[in-house]
């Protein structure tokens, strides 16, 4: 397993109101996926080059965020200094595997301990593509210009990949708890046309950070019409997630965002569920499964 050691102090980039943002988490974690890539193989990620000499990039196709305190992103905010310890395994020649888990300063020896100690952490896995015949048709390669070979090698097929396939069938990832009260009759759906100035990455694709805030801008419709208070919703922040892309999406299209919402044990606890479907042919994009907590008491408005 290769792995590496990064500082981070958390700024206004990072941040959102109420602590840590959780679009520019899986921005930051992923730019760090993207350098171990390249320090690895020995050629920067966006050069990578297939057989065929097409571009080659490491979609992501799972996320995991888990480990966070009670107060989950929250716990971080403004000039908080971590470091960050990423993880990076490959199985075959296109799916790789890791993990990127904060400390605070000062919390790991100069030699980190195998297997590292419990800490908040964002999981990734991703699988080498090509484009076809857009953004919206990615084949998987493998580059021939880089030793992906000299990344460590897992024993076995990463678990990413059945949990996607096991929520693609059953519409999320983790099922309602007994008792769970659902805050309306199944999913109710928003349009959310993809801005192309925005929401684009630099090589074309709609970025996979960004569908966090496709899924929180239909959440908090749906929220709102549902009589949770303005302010509530505005210190709502993530305890864990869940995420599987079984595509992408042309600049132009626009996604329909199926939200469910349930309570849990308190109010102010929502598990969440989203299925993001391409709105020109109807083909799912995502689904995810989320628990947050509202600000304040959660009251209704």
């Amino acid at each position: 397993m290769y792995r590496s050691r990064s500082p981070l102090r958390l700024g206004m980039p990072h941040t959102q109101a109420g602590g840590l943002s959780e679009v520019a988490l899986l921005a930051h974690t992923g730019d760090l996926r993207w350098r171990d890539i390249a320090a690895v193989t020995g050629v920067p990620a966006a050069h990578h080059r297939d057989a065929e000499g097409r571009p080659v990039y490491a979609s992501f196709y799972f996320v995991d965020v888990a480990g966070f305190p009670a107060q989950g992103l929250r716990a971080f905010g403004p000039d908080d200094e971590l470091e960050i310890v990423s993880t990076l395994v490959r199985f075959g020649r296109s799916m790789l595997d890791g993990e990127h888990r904060l400390y605070r300063p000062g919390a790991l020896p100069a030699a980190p301990p195998d297997p590292l100690p419990p800490a908040p952490r964002v999981r990734l896995s991703n699988v080498l593509v090509c484009e076809g015949a857009g953004p919206d048709d990615l084949r998987i390669t493998a580059p021939a210009n880089a030793c992906i070979e000299d990344i460590p090698s897992a024993p076995a097929e990463p678990d990413s990949y059945r949990l996607i396939r096991e929520a693609r069938g059953e519409g999320r990832f983790f099922p309602a708890p007994p008792g769970a009260v659902a805050l309306w009759p199944g999913a109710r759906s928003v349009p959310y046309p993809i801005n192309p100035d925005r929401d684009v990455n630099g090589v074309g694709l709609v970025y996979f950070a960004n569908y966090v805030a496709f899924m929180d801008f239909a959440e908090r419709r749906m929220l709102e019409a549902a009589g949770i208070a303005q302010g509530a919703l505005d210190g709502r922040t993530t305890l864990r997630r869940r995420i599987g892309f079984y595509g992408n999406a042309q600049r132009h299209d626009t996604l329909t965002v199926e939200v469910e919402a349930f309570t849990v044990d308190h109010p102010s606890h929502l598990l969440l569920h989203y299925r993001i479907l391409r709105s020109t042919d109807g083909r799912l994009i995502a689904v995810s499964s989320a628990e947050k907590v509202l600000g304040g008491d959660g009251a209704c408005a």
